[in-house]
C-alpha cells in the first residue's frame, strides 16, 4: 500500500475525478454525529465536502483530536461530489488502515452537544452522493454499504445515497479540449495513473471493472452504479452472491446463500428441523482469525434478526485451514415461528451487547431477490 501513496503524489497536481460543485464549495470536514438513538451504529463520522490532496491528514487528525486513533469498525458516511481523484486513493487507503466502514448519507444537523457531537435529522430533501473520486475513498472500506438494501441497522438507520463515476481528467484540457495540451509524456502519465488506480482497487477488492463503468462516461455527466453494477464492481461487498435450493434423497430442503464480504466468504444454510427454522453458517475468514477474542467477546451470542426474535447459538466449531484461515461453522436456531419467517425478503441480523458483536452479526445479514420464494418449502421439508 504504501507503495501506491508514493507513486500517487508524482501525479497529484493535474488530475482532477470531478468537479467540485454539487452544492459543496468546501474542503472535505469530519465531524462526529448521531441520530440520537443509543445503537452501535447511531453514531458514525460524517465526511463531507470536496476532497483534496490534504484530505487524508486532515481524516488522521480529526481522529486524533476526537481520540479515535482506533476506529476500526466505526462507519464513515459520505457526502462529496468529488475533487483530487489522488486525494481520493490517499483517503481510501487511509479509512483501510483504520479498517473502518463506508457508506453515503446525508442529513441535516439541528443540535451540537457541548462535546462537539452534531445531532442530526433525516432530511427527505437532500440527495447524498458519494461520486467521482470520492468513489475511490469509499473503496477504503473494510465493509461497504451501497446498496438500497442495506439493514438500516448497519449504518444508523440512514438512507443510503447514490455512487457517481465518470472519466478521470486534466482540467486544463476540459476547459478547451482543443488545446494542444497532451503528448507522449502525458499518455505516459496516463497509463501510470490507471495502473495505480488498478493496483489501489485490487488491495481493497474492487473489481477493475468499475474504471471500465468510468470510462465510458464523459467527465462532464455522471453515470450512478446500478444495484447490479454495485454488485458485480464489489464497490458493495456486502451483497448475496448465489442463492439456491438443494433438496436431498430423505426429503430434506436446504435455502443455500453464499457471498463474500472483504475479509471472508459466507455460505448460509437455512432448514427446518422440529419445526423450527435453523441457520448453519459456514464463515471461511481468509488470513489470521483471532478465536480466543471471539469467545472472550462473546461474538454471534447475542444475535437477533431486527423487527423479530433472538437466534439461539446452538454451536459453533473452528477448524484451522491448510492456507492459515480459519473456518467457524455456527449453528443457530430462530425463535420466530417458521410461518412468519418463510415471508421473509430481508433478513437484518444485530447484536447491541458491543460494536464487535454487532458488525460480525450485521455480516450475516442478506437480502433474497424478489423472484425466490424458497423458504415457502421449508415447512413441507422438515426434519
Amino acid at each position: 500500500m504504501r507503495s501506491i501513496g508514493v507513486a500517487c503524489f508524482g501525479f497529484a497536481l493535474s488530475l482532477s475525478g470531478g468537479a467540485a460543485t454539487a452544492g459543496f464549495e468546501h474542503p472535505m470536514e469530519f465531524y462526529e454525529a448521531t441520530n440520537g438513538g443509543n445503537c452501535v451504529t447511531c453514531v458514525w463520522i460524517a465526511a463531507e465536502g470536496i476532497i483534496d490532496l490534504d484530505t487524508a491528514e486532515r481524516f488522521r487528525a480529526f481522529l486524533r483530536s476526537n481520540d479515535l486513533d482506533e476506529a476500526r469498525g466505526l462507519n464513515i458516511h459520505f457526502n462529496s461530489p468529488g475533487g483530487s481523484l489522488i486525494g481520493g486513493v490517499l483517503l481510501g487507503m487511509a479509512i483501510r488502515e483504520q479498517q473502518a466502514n463506508t457508506t453515503v448519507s446525508a442529513a441535516h444537523v439541528d443540535d451540537v452537544y457541548d462535546s462537539g457531537l452534531r445531532k442530526v435529522t433525516y432530511d427527505p430533501q437532500i440527495q447524498a452522493e458519494c461520486s467521482s473520486a470520492c468513489v475511490f475513498a469509499f473503496a477504503g472500506g473494510v465493509s461497504r454499504f451501497a446498496s438500497k438494501t442495506t439493514p438500516g441497522a448497519a449504518i444508523g438507520f440512514q438512507d443510503v445515497g447514490r455512487l457517481g463515476v465518470h472519466q478521470f481528467y486534466d482540467s486544463l484540457g476540459l476547459a478547451d479540449p482543443s488545446a494542444p495540451a497532451f503528448n507522449a509524456e502525458d499518455r505516459i502519465t496516463d497509463q501510470k495513473i490507471i495502473s495505480i488506480l488498478i493496483g489501489f482497487l485490487s488491495e481493497m477488492d474492487v473489481s477493475a471493472e468499475l474504471l471500465q463503468l468510468a470510462s465510458r462516461t464523459d467527465p462532464r455527466d455522471m453515470h450512478y452504479l446500478t444495484e447490479e453494477e454495485l454488485q458485480t464492481t464489489r464497490v458493495d461487498n456486502r451483497m448475496v452472491r448465489d442463492v439456491f435450493i438443494t433438496g436431498y434423497p430423505n426429503g430434506v430442503g436446504i435455502t443455500e446463500i453464499r457471498y463474500a464480504r472483504r475479509n471472508a466468504e459466507y455460505r448460509l444454510e437455512v432448514y427446518c428441523s422440529s419445526g423450527d427454522m435453523h441457520m448453519l453458517a459456514t464463515i471461511d475468514w481468509r488470513g489470521t482469525y483471532d478465536v480466543p477474542s471471539h469467545r472472550e467477546w462473546k461474538l454471534y451470542d447475542g444475535v437477533s434478526l431486527k423487527d423479530a426474535g433472538a437466534l439461539e447459538l446452538v454451536s459453533e466449531d473452528f477448524d484451522r485451514r491448510i492456507d492459515g484461515g480459519v473456518t467457524g461453522k455456527l449453528r443457530f436456531r430462530f425463535a420466530d415461528p417458521l410461518s412468519d419467517l418463510i415471508h421473509r425478503k430481508r433478513f437484518a441480523f444485530e447484536d447491541w451487547s458491543s460494536r464487535y458483536a454487532n458488525n460480525a452479526a450485521s455480516a450475516m445479514s442478506f437480502t433474497l431477490p424478489e423472484n425466490f420464494d424458497g423458504l415457502h418449502l421449508l415447512h413441507r421439508t422438515c426434519m
